[in-house]
């Protein structure tokens, strides 16, 4: 049975007396604002903790390792493979990016909900009729099965609107020509495809809201900003959410609201009105963040807005960071009391992201001719087979977890500290790369980890852009022939730069130490035993080969930490050898 709360609502038949409203009844029983806050369906506050699935209905270009909106993705796809294969392909695709493992996966991290952003092409047939069962039905209504039974609130997401609600081709899959802006079929397009999806889902609990449109960016008064971020009137956005809520009214008087301003969800200028329209008074503003410092002069400007507007903020999209910035990030939304969600779900190369495609030497080979038409053109053969191949990289059975990202959002914030990465054990082998989870400067430290320079500069905190998204370099090891190496190796070290590992139980007795590196004669390590310095040691030169060097004797008194400080650096490492 739903609770019924008695809360002020706004009066949108009297505008004139919106503030002098009589009492009505509102249902609960799902997740809903009230105030500045969000709260779920038994009233407790709620910070949403979520993962945007980017990749799945739509493919950003840079997801893949190429570029360009999906619709030229797909036809320079066509031209090598061939229709039939492509065809295939992109079933496949949407059959196997999200499964319900995906989704047990992202809760048993620790979130508590999923932004799924939605196509309009996977709901219109080629005529832009709307389809009753369409295949973005198909897929939602699965979603939300896997998503109830986790208890996991889905957040329905606009993210490709008829015609492109934007500038940006590559994330609004915009044609030539095609304008959300400039074409009322498009608008109406939009306006039912939100009816409809109100309609289907109005009475489900474990659907979050609506999030309208995913970062409108347009300049609707020759403002010159092409995303619309001088833009002082936005009319047409303002007019176009009115008409959407309208529509969500009708069939919804349950769901929360999301709006997303101008400028990629930066600008609300001229909307203001919007604050007191929606007749249920349940409503959220969404705006997304990347590269910038996270403190709290960085989003004063939102957090005015919430104050005016009074209704709760939602980060929708952040990501593409390192660790330690995640965890900053979550500390200081907490903070303000403003949920968030990462972006996206799947990417391949790339570490930073929660899962990690592996790479696909036939995949590279396809992507390397489509930056660059000199290179070799991949047979229709080989074609075909990167996206036979690309399909099984996609699985999450054969994708890289990346548990450090996911404990940087969930775990570290909450205070949970350090957190073995390994199982460190002596007498053993003891990698550099596998220095303990945990934040910036209490159990490792790098000059550089994280980017605040406010563009996009994939993984510079990781020069390497191997294994971990910490600020610790790593490479993958060539030419290094030691059968004990895992691989990877730690770099470009400066002076002071530390990492600490610990052990599964306390050491005890002394032990040979040796450790595998590349130095210039010029690199000084401590070895510190539960933050007590025990041994200083100055690498002897190898030239550009790899060797093992002694260190001497190392002695453990009861002791369950190793941290390696680089007094001065100048050299690489690649493992520490207890005997």
């Amino acid at each position: 049975m739903l609770l019924v709360l008695t809360l002020l609502v706004s009066c949108k038949d009297r505008p004139a007396d919106r503030n002098e409203c009589p009492q009505q009844e509102k249902t609960t029983g799902y997740l809903h604002a009230s105030g500045t806050l969000l709260y779920d369906g038994e009233g407790n506050e709620l910070l949403l903790k979520g993962l945007g699935l980017g990749g799945w209905m739509l493919q950003e270009g840079y997801m893949l390792g190429t570029s360009g909106p999906q619709h030229k993705i797909r036809q320079f796809l066509e031209d090598l493979a061939g229709k039939s294969a492509v065809d295939k392909f992109y079933e496949d695709w949407l059959t196997w990016f999200v499964t319900e493992e995906d989704v047990d996966q992202i809760a048993a991290w620790g979130y508590n909900s999923v932004r799924l952003p939605l196509h309009y092409n996977l709901f219109f047939d080629e005529h832009n009729q709307w389809l009753e069962n369409s295949k973005g039905i198909e897929l939602t209504d699965n979603l939300l099965t896997w998503c109830k039974k986790n208890n996991l609130y889905l957040i329905l997401d606009l993210h490709v609107a008829p015609g492109g609600q934007g500038n940006l081709a590559d994330i609004v899959d915009k044609r030539d020509g095609e304008s959300l802006w400039r074409d009322e079929k498009y608008q109406e397009m939009t306006v039912l495809m939100w009816k409809k999806l109100a309609e289907r889902y109005a009475n489900e609990k474990w659907i979050g809201g609506y999030d309208l449109l995913n970062e409108p960016n347009y300049d609707f008064e020759d403002s010159g900003s092409e995303r619309g971020c001088n833009c002082l009137q936005n009319e047409p956005l303002t007019s176009l959410y009115k008409r959407m809520i309208d529509a969500i009214r009708e069939v919804d008087k349950n769901h929360l609201i999301i709006l997303e301003g101008n400028c990629m969800g930066g600008n609300y200028n001229g909307m203001e009105e919007l604050a007191t329209y929606d007749p249920q008074n349940n409503l959220a503003l969404s705006f997304h963040g990347y590269w910038e410092a996270n403190t709290s002069e960085k989003i004063s400007n939102k957090l005015d807005l919430r104050n005016s507007w009074n209704v709760p903020l939602w980060r929708g999209e952040i990501g593409e960071n390192s660790n330690t910035w995640f965890t900053d990030m979550v500390i200081l939304m907490d903070q303000h009391r403003i949920g968030w969600a990462n972006w996206p779900w799947k990417k391949i190369n790339t570490l930073d992201g929660p899962v990690l495609i592996e790479p696909i030497p036939e995949w590279d080979k396809v992507i390397a001719y489509k930056a660059n038409s000199n290179k070799p053109r991949p047979t229709t053969e080989e074609a075909q087979t990167a996206l036979v191949k690309m399909i099984e990289g996609i699985k999450l059975k054969n994708c890289r977890l990346m548990h450090d990202v996911s404990y940087a959002y969930i775990n570290a914030p909450q205070g949970e500290g350090s957190k073995p990465y390994a199982e460190h054990v002596l007498p053993s082998i003891i990698h550099f790369t596998d220095y303990d989870y945990g934040k910036y400067n209490e159990t490792w430290y790098d000059a550089d980890y994280q980017n605040i320079s406010g563009v996009s500069s994939n993984t510079a905190w990781n020069k390497g852009e191997v294994y971990r998204n910490d600020g610790v370099d790593i490479w993958k090891t060539k030419n290094d022939s030691s059968p004990l190496s895992n691989g990877y190796y730690v770099g470009d070290i400066q002076d002071g730069e530390w990492m600490q590992y610990t052990l599964r139980e306390p050491a005890e007795g002394t032990f040979g130490l040796s450790i595998r590196a590349r130095s210039r004669g010029k690199s000084t390590l401590s070895f510190w035993l539960d933050d007590e310095k025990v041994k200083v040691v100055q690498l002897t030169a190898t030239g550009n080969n790899w060797k093992t060097l002694p260190l001497g004797e190392i002695t453990f008194r009861n002791n369950r930490k190793i941290k390696v400080l680089f007094e001065t650096g100048d050299c690489e490492v690649a493992f520490m050898k207890f005997d």
